[in-house]
């Protein structure tokens, strides 16, 4: 029988938020397991508890103070490090007994250091892409790369330029590198950045490029969320020319009216972002594209929300993320001195964007009755396997599958929050 005394330490880490957060919460895991550490990214009882935090939205940086007050309970002499968003924007509010690091956006390779030499303060942004934190933890399925980070678009209700600093890019030998050896492990590889649209490779924007380069990897490749002004029939033409592309389109809306995106400081009007959804389509008629929406933004007036409602009818969304402005200290839309809608309006205004994401969904699901797609097959759900096909819609299948295969199956209609579907049987 094993001594007790000579098992491996537990560390278990936390990812809230982006896709970003959850490569570097991944990629810490790696160094702790790497160093002999026993990890588990679920949430159980550890001697060490690393949480990656987010800081959007207030509910986000509620969330982060939350879990680190769960994490406390499950052992309440082990030791947590934060990191992360809302650790950059505010440390104050996760110093604790048990916290021993606090650090925010940059410095997360230092994961081992900050164990034996706590600290609580900010690591310097760099010029340049961190090239320090890289290669996640294997998983089976599905991986994420980070080819970017930082942003320079200062959305006027956005924090994220101010804590994850200017937009910087990752060396493409580096990104092929580490996405060829994710290859071997994952069926799916998921391409993500804090701005991903402004990937650039010798200083020119070069997005399309990236994802062309890897069409000989052995898995599906798929897109983080992309900006408008990245949707060009030349961007297009290197994601056709790449096999493996998966036909998803995370296309930020934030508003379907003029003035409200005015008022964001985001750069295109209603008419450009519907242009680009017929260009999407132009090219993949039956691409699943997905958005999210800001609702009651300072002085969204009645006749722009409804405006929103129509661009949102007319985009025919697979799929929307739909949630209340969140006032953010610092953020030039605290300076704007439009009124904010009551809570009682946006609640309202909400449920009324959340039927036309319903019916929306429903229209784009009946337009691919019939068709055959891949799926990637992911767990066990009740009685179906379940899963995800090339342009991510959620699938399920009666049929006894293998988990990490991909299979063609017909959809058939939809069911819950995707389709039913058939497996079809390989002549």
């Amino acid at each position: 029988m094993q001594n007790v005394k000579n098992q491996p330490k537990k560390a278990c880490l936390v990812s809230l938020g982006c896709k970003v957060n959850k490569y570097e919460i991944d990629c810490m895991a790696n160094i702790l397991k790497n160093a002999g550490w026993q990890v588990t990214l679920k949430h159980e009882p550890a001697d060490l508890f690393v949480v990656n935090t987010c800081a959007v939205t207030n509910e986000g940086e509620k969330k982060s103070r939350q879990y680190i007050a769960k994490l406390s309970k499950l052992n309440p002499n082990a030791k947590i490090i934060v990191c992360g968003c809302a650790s950059e924007n505010n440390p104050e509010q996760f110093k604790k007994p048990n916290v021993i690091s606090i650090i925010g956006n940059e410095g997360k390779e230092n994961i081992l250091d900050l164990i034996n030499n706590p600290r609580v303060e900010h690591f310097e942004f760099t010029n340049s892409f961190n090239h320090k934190t890289i290669n996640p933890i294997k998983s089976q399925t599905r991986a994420y790369i980070k080819v970017q980070d930082g942003c320079n678009n200062f959305c006027s209700y956005c924090l994220i330029p101010y804590i994850r600093g200017r937009s910087r890019s990752r060396e493409l030998s580096s990104v092929l590198a580490e996405a060829e050896e994710l290859a071997k492990f994952n069926a799916e590889l998921v391409v993500t950045g804090i701005d991903l649209s402004s990937y650039k490779i010798d200083g020119k924007l070069a997005l399309g490029e990236l994802i062309y380069s890897m069409r000989n990897l052995p898995c599906r490749v798929r897109l983080g969320s992309l900006e408008v002004n990245v949707i060009t029939d030349d961007f297009m033409h290197f994601l056709t020319r790449t096999p493996n592309f998966c036909p998803q389109f995370h296309l930020s809306l934030q508003s379907g009216s003029n003035a409200t995106l005015k008022r964001m400081n985001r750069h295109y009007t209603t008419t450009e972002y519907l242009n680009k959804v017929e260009l999407i389509r132009k090219y993949y008629p039956y691409a699943n594209i997905t958005t999210d929406v800001i609702v009651g933004f300072v002085g969204e007036t009645d006749a722009e929300f409804e405006e929103t409602k129509q661009t949102c009818k007319l985009a025919n969304f697979g799929a929307m993320h739909i949630f209340p402005y969140s006032k953010r200290e610092g953020t030039m839309a605290c300076k704007l001195t439009e009124k904010i809608p009551s809570g009682v309006i946006v609640k309202n205004r909400i449920k009324e964007l959340n039927e036309v994401k319903e019916q929306s969904a429903i229209k784009f699901y009946k337009q691919l009755e019939g068709l055959t797609f891949n799926m990637l097959v992911e767990e066990q759900e009740e009685n179906y396997f379940v899963g995800f096909t090339e342009n991510y819609v959620k699938v399920y299948v009666s049929e006894t599958l293998t988990e990490n295969q991909i299979v063609k199956v017909k959809l058939i209609k939809p069911y819950k929050s995707g389709m039913l579907a058939e497996v079809i049987k390989e002549a």
